[in-house]
């Protein structure tokens, strides 16, 4: 069909594609329907291999109610209308038949809950539009904003500070373009990173006391303005194991503590007795400052000041093993097998990019342990593709949802030799 002429058709629902829409076939081409289900029979307009629902026919079983009013219109959540049994199966099936096409063969049992209390980080988007004034999320597939005054995969403390933050993004937002709040919940306060409202040299010295009257308005424990610190009135620290981190701005985190915590368990256990571990991708030392308790860990991350972040809480440990924390780019200068020497374990948590430059390194070594997480099935399976050509095998491996509602999905594997 041509792309730009658009058709109402029937269709019928065969699978959920990776990305959380529904896909049928239109002459064995994958028609891909958001916000249906596998077995349903829906009315939708067409246009390419494109199609909006217009009307479910026959419903699934598997249909359940959305538990917030703007689904389907934000764009923040693509499967709030699918039960929660398959649609965790389903999870662990991207993982699954992401690991086949290169040819590896595991099964998986449904990908495990890590949603805790919900996200602590999370950005809005606000613009003036007129009269009045939007704050919220974009909707799905365009650049507008949806305005909202809740939502249900947040923390409670995220969802409480959405008004105050509307507040802020009005008072700075330009008056024709979209101004962008990157919001984290830290035990202390909130840290806000704002984008688009002007670098902090700008603000005079009454601008900077309207911004200081703003942050106390809102509770914010730190301010920034693409990354320029405006007003610290605490520093967001959040607590890593037993370190407590001083978080940059704009630094990592895990979306949810629940998975954070579900993540570092898994690379605890599996490196269990290894005495010298290197953790590569470290962050800000979110499995090397855990790790730091019964074993020497080389931590390399090539954020500069992540980096130092991670130094200072190692420094503030009581006991433990020695933590050595370098800044390196690792997808330019990956760890080469001579400098793995004294190593007994690999933990290595890349960017989602993956990790292919490294894992071609690993597979040279003789390392034989090594423990990956990833957050993209794509290139989770590549490098372990590259690493069992290397002679490793997948001994275990485990997934979980930190993003409720969506296609992504974490995934801890150990490997060994």
């Amino acid at each position: 069909m041509n792309k730009s002429i658009q058709e109402t058709l029937t269709l019928n629902i065969e699978h959920i594609g990776a990305r959380g829409d529904g896909v049928s076939r239109d002459q064995d081409r994958a028609v891909h329907v958001p916000f249906t289900l596998p077995g349903e029979q829906v009315e939708a307009n067409q246009r390419g291999d494109r199609a909006t629902l217009v009307k479910v026919l026959q419903p699934s079983d598997e249909r359940v109610e959305p538990v917030c009013g703007h689904f389907s219109i934000c764009g923040g959540c693509s499967l709030q209308h699918w039960a929660e049994g398959p649609y965790l199966v389903w999870k662990a099936g991207l993982v699954e038949r992401a690991l086949q096409r290169v040819g590896i063969e595991v099964a998986l049992p449904p990908t495990q809950p890590a949603w805790g209390q919900g996200r602590r980080r999370a950005t809005f988007h606000g613009k003036h539009a007129g009269p009045r004034f939007l704050f919220g999320f974009t909707q799905a597939k365009t650049h507008q904003i949806e305005p909202i005054s809740a939502c249900p995969v947040l923390t409670p403390g995220l969802n409480a500070a959405i008004p105050r933050m509307a507040i802020l993004a009005e008072a700075l937002a330009p008056k024709q373009e979209t101004i962008d709040l990157l919001v984290t919940e830290t035990p202390v306060g909130l840290d806000v990173d704002v984008r688009n409202a002007g670098r902090i040299d700008k603000f005079e010295r009454k601008g900077l006391e309207r911004l200081a009257a703003l942050a106390e308005a809102a509770a914010i424990g730190r301010l920034t303005l693409h990354g320029q610190t405006a007003l610290t009135r605490v520093t967001p620290r959040v607590k890593m194991g037993q370190a407590i981190v001083e978080l940059p701005a704009g630094a990592f985190l895990q979306a949810t503590r629940a998975g954070e915590e579900a993540l570092a368990a898994r690379v605890l256990k599996w490196t269990e007795g290894r005495k010298h571990v290197a953790d590569l991708f470290a962050g800000i030392g979110t499995f090397a400052l855990r790790l730091k308790d019964k074993a020497l860990v080389r931590a390399i991350e090539s954020d500069v000041q992540a980096v130092a972040a991670m130094k200072r809480a190692s420094d503030g440990l009581a006991g433990g093993k020695t933590l050595i924390a370098e800044a390196r780019d690792l997808f330019r200068a990956p760890l080469a097998p001579l400098e793995m020497k004294g190593l007994d374990a690999i933990v290595f948590d890349p960017p989602r990019a993956g990790a292919e430059a490294q894992s071609v390194q690993i597979a040279r070594s003789k390392i034989d342990l090594v423990v990956a997480i990833s957050c993209d099935p794509a290139s989770f399976a590549r490098d372990a593709r590259i690493l069992i050509d290397g002679g490793y095998r997948l001994a275990e491996i485990e997934t979980f949802d930190q993003f409720r509602f969506t296609s992504h999905v974490e995934i801890a594997a150990k490997f060994v030799r």
